[in-house]
């Protein structure tokens, strides 16, 4: 699986916990597949993991499940667009960029 199948797999899913578990499943074949993508899709699969050891057993409300889903698609496209240019700088800025924004949100998961 490439990370853009992935992407586009997460954004054609539901929110909630079964869709961060589909990401991290897909996350853990890239990094076994894709080499230039693995430090980008390891960044998403810990996110991903985060989220449903948090909320899987939790009732959220579909509000809130919508608003993380979007937060981790955004990081995804920014992302994805990053390593569509096969350029290894441009992944690296993407994937401290991606960091610098999850830091300074309110870290759901």
């Amino acid at each position: 699986m490439k990370f853009s199948e992935m992407v586009e797999h997460f954004e054609r899913s539901l929110p909630g916990a079964e869709s961060f578990k589909t990401a991290k499943a897909h996350c853990d074949a890239i990094m076994q597949d894709e080499p230039f993508q693995a430090a980008a899709a390891f960044l998403i699969a810990g996110f991903c993991r985060t989220y449903v050891l948090l909320y899987e057993d939790q009732a959220v409300t579909s509000e809130f499940a919508s608003k993380n889903k979007q937060q981790l698609l955004q990081y995804m496209q920014h992302l994805d667009r990053a390593l569509a240019t096969q350029d290894p700088a441009k992944a690296y800025v993407a994937i401290n960029e991606v960091l610098q924004q999850y830091l300074a949100s309110d870290r759901i998961f």
